[in-house]
């Protein structure tokens, strides 16, 4: 009894401890090996008739070799011919900025970027989010951090990554999907020149992206004098459409929030230190589902059933 709730305190300080400024790397093994079934470059045909993802590990300029998933709808037509591309062979160059993005333009749209949260990766939003958006016309994009997936650490070994290094992986990210002037960063996606992006991070992609917001679009970037040369191409490089936040980390880190949930209930505190720090959410079903799933489809509309839980683990 005494050894339990030892056992219980001492995890529960671990978890209070957890740096904001450094993420756990779930699965310490080769990313290759965990996610290798699943990088495809081309996918197989639907017969439901949804845009179908695309996985594939792509480097980014940040240095990382990540795994990207992309969801894309038809490109809308042209509406040009010969004509056009001569023009724009001989004249483009000649062409304003607004001009070169409206030529290019591959949708009218926005990219709905996508960043997952812990013990997760690009994976959870390639199921259902990216097929059903890409079929209202939205191109879809979804990026692994490093640890997860198949984008394996930088640094060999590691057992966490600094946030700092997911920021400069996402800004690479994001200036990756321009078609444009960044031929050496560009990722290849074909979404046209200096695309409309709309960003959507849950949990800790939340506060990844909150960090990459601060670095590069903090008000106080204005009056200080981090408001360098390249802070000032990288906020241009990236044509800024929105952002959504779901059930994010708050930029307080996990303490606060941690004591909430003590105060609130014993239990529910258990079962956050037993699957984020003893990792048990990766082995244990019944944990890894009340942390991140809810109900089966027999008690809950939305639930899910426990062979998907398994798969998901």
């Amino acid at each position: 009894m005494i050894t339990t709730l030892m056992l219980h305190l001492l995890s529960l300080l671990s978890l209070l401890s957890l740096d904001v400024n450094a993420f756990e790397v779930p699965f310490p093994s080769s990313a290759s090996e965990i996610r290798s079934s699943v990088v495809v470059s081309s996918p197989i045909a639907d017969p439901s008739g949804l845009p179908l993802p695309v996985t594939q590990q792509l480097p980014l300029g940040s240095g990382t070799k990540a795994e990207v998933i992309s969801c894309l709808p038809p490109p809308k037509p042209t509406g040009g011919g010969d004509g056009d591309d001569l023009f724009s062979a001989l004249f483009g160059s000649l062409l304003s900025t607004e001009n070169k993005k409206e030529k290019s333009k591959k949708y009218d749209k926005p990219v709905l970027a996508f960043l997952h949260g812990s013990f997760h990766a690009s994976w959870c939003w390639s199921e259902k989010y990216m097929p059903y958006f890409a079929s209202l016309g939205y191109p879809c994009v979804a990026l692994s951090l490093q640890g997860t997936g198949g984008t394996p650490v930088v640094e060999e070994g590691a057992k966490k990554v600094k946030i700092a290094s997911h920021v400069a992986d996402l800004d690479a990210f994001l200036r990756g999907l321009s078609d444009g002037d960044h031929d050496d960063n560009t990722l290849g996606l074909e979404l046209g020149y200096d695309p409309q992006i709309a960003l959507i991070g849950h949990s800790f992609g939340g506060l990844t992206i909150m960090k990459w917001l601060e670095q590069y679009y903090g008000e106080d970037n204005n009056n200080n004098n981090n408001n360098n040369d390249d802070t000032i191409d990288r906020r241009r490089n990236i044509n800024l459409a929105g952002v959504a936040l779901a059930c994010s980390v708050p930029p307080s880190g996990n303490g606060p929030m941690t004591m909430r949930f003590l105060r609130r209930s014993i239990r529910d505190s258990w079962k956050i230190t037993a699957g984020f720090v003893l990792k048990r959410a990766i082995t244990d079903k019944s944990n890894c589902r009340d942390l991140f799933f809810g109900g089966t489809t027999e008690d809950d509309d939305n639930g899910i059933s426990d062979e998907d839980v398994e798969r998901y683990q």
